[in-house]
């Protein structure tokens, strides 16, 4: 196999309820779904009877969670393991409280209840109130005119996503796991020197010190490839749209407008990569990162800077025929 040395596993994130503070990790478990653990719980606003986001909500970020016990695999519903949430100014609070959703809905000023994943045939748990369209996402992303490319998307996942909050059964945005490198953070540094661009604000799962340093956006060259970590394989899907989320306050980290303009003039609004598991297994502080890229001869590589730019077209006239339908 063509491995190539990357760089060393310097951080590993978890994020028990989704859009809170995470837990730093010295070893982690990944299983076919994600990382275990990997927000396993969720805020949902019984007034919408929607799962809330951080756009909706951004008081959700100041907030942090971590287990009161090991998570196991493959759990939902009453199986998944207890969350300890602390509320700023009110106090911490075992999800197993019964007082909890309503310290949650003080808060926020609104019925506020906490949930466990569901079982992806519960769809009805995930269900948007109505189709997510271009104005929709605009208020995701911020984006008061053109929204950022979203081309390096799959089709199933925008389509999936137009219906539901989150995938069924999961509660991450797209995939299962999010990476990001310290090339990359030099990178936007360099371009930003006024910007905060601490890896914490991105929330990743795997943050992978270089071992080349550059200033270079590296890992958005993995994509199609495969890592190897520990005794996993994990497939770098595509690159990562941001949000607004990078740019919000959290525990111990200011509100920062440079980052979104930063990523809004340099990256095309992208920064890290999605991927998933390929080969389950454990990784660890300190795990040499191995990635072995995609064939050559492999079709994806000729066709993909055409078909990412046909799809975006697609995608946003989709989006805004959406709109048009449902009358907004």
């Amino acid at each position: 196999m063509n491995k190539h040395p990357l760089g060393t596993v310097k951080e590993l994130w978890r994020y028990p309820v989704k859009s809170m503070e995470g837990e730093a990790l010295e070893q982690a478990q990944l299983e076919k779904l994600g990382m275990v653990g990997d927000r396993y719980w969720a805020i949902k606003d019984i007034s919408s009877n929607e799962l809330t986001t951080v756009r909706k909500s951004p008081k959700l970020l100041k907030l942090s969670a971590s287990y009161e016990s090991e998570p196991r695999a493959g759990t939902v519903g009453d199986s998944v393991a207890s969350v300890e949430i602390t509320i700023p100014d009110i106090g911490r609070f075992s999800s197993d409280d019964d007082s909890l959703d309503t310290h949650l809905s003080n808060y926020f000023k609104k019925p506020i209840s906490l949930h466990p994943l569901q079982p992806k045939s519960n769809w009805r748990f995930y269900k948007l109130k109505t189709i997510s369209g271009e104005k929709a996402l605009k208020k995701q992303f911020y984006s008061k005119e053109a929204l950022p490319s979203l081309g390096s998307i799959s089709w199933s996942k925008l389509i999936e996503l137009s219906f539901f909050a989150t995938p069924r059964g999961r509660f991450y945005d797209v995939y299962p796991l999010h990476i990001i490198t310290s090339n990359s953070t030099s990178a936007l540094e360099a371009l930003e020197p006024e910007g905060d661009f601490q890896p914490k604000r991105f929330r990743p799962n795997i943050y992978i010190q270089s071992n080349e340093v550059n200033e270079k956006l590296e890992e958005f060259d993995w994509v199609g490839g495969r890592l190897y970590i520990g005794d996993t394989i994990i497939k770098c899907e595509s690159k990562t749209v941001r949000c607004l989320m990078p740019a919000q306050p959290q525990p111990g980290i200011e509100k920062d407008t440079h980052v979104l303009r930063a990523l809004d003039k340099y990256t095309e609004r992208h920064f890290g990569i999605n991927a998933t598991i390929i080969k389950q297994g454990n990784i660890c502080i300190g795990d040499t990162v191995y990635w072995e890229p995609e064939s050559r001869f492999s079709l994806r590589r000729f066709l993909e800077p055409i078909s990412h730019c046909l799809k975006n077209i697609l995608i946003k006239s989709n989006l805004k025929l959406i709109d048009k339908i449902s009358g907004k």
